[in-house]
């Protein structure tokens, strides 16, 4: 009996880290990578208003479609000005979007001192699947004279 419960335990142990491991790899080799720069900045109270460029690469071996991106803070509700983006990432290169947030001012000071923003891609394949990608973009310095 205390063998069979061993055994039992090292194999659920043994399947747990598979995974995990898995799901590590999975995360690692993510289809869309990028950056995002400030293009502007325009207070309102307690709220900034800021429009973001993004430079997104797609990695995978098919086209996708981008519908949406989303900002994603754990203590706010996802966060996008609406809009229809539908812009089609081509396999192996990058687009440019421009897309519109408000968001609370303490927020965009974070993002300021270093923290990075969370955003999350609504995706659709070309055979119609959606995917919803949550991403973390580099932060891009804006070029100057832009």
């Amino acid at each position: 009996m205390n063998h069979w419960t061993f055994r039992r335990t090292l194999i659920l142990a043994v399947a747990l880290f598979v995974a995990l491991a898995a799901g590590s790899a999975n995360a690692a080799n993510l289809p869309i990578t990028g950056s995002y720069e400030v293009v502007t900045k325009t207070n309102a109270g307690s709220q900034a208003k800021v429009v973001l460029r993004f430079h997104l690469t797609n990695h995978s071996p098919a086209p996708v479609y981008l519908d949406a991106i989303v900002l994603r803070d754990l203590a706010q509700p996802a966060s996008a000005i609406p809009g229809h983006l539908a812009v089609m990432l081509s396999s192996g290169n990058t687009e440019q979007v421009t897309q519109e947030f408000v968001i609370p001012r303490r927020e965009f000071d974070q993002w300021r001192r270093g923290t990075l923003p969370r955003f999350v891609l609504n995706l659709k394949t070309v055979h119609g699947t959606r995917i919803r990608q949550a991403i973390r973009l580099d932060h891009m310095p804006a070029r100057r004279g832009e």
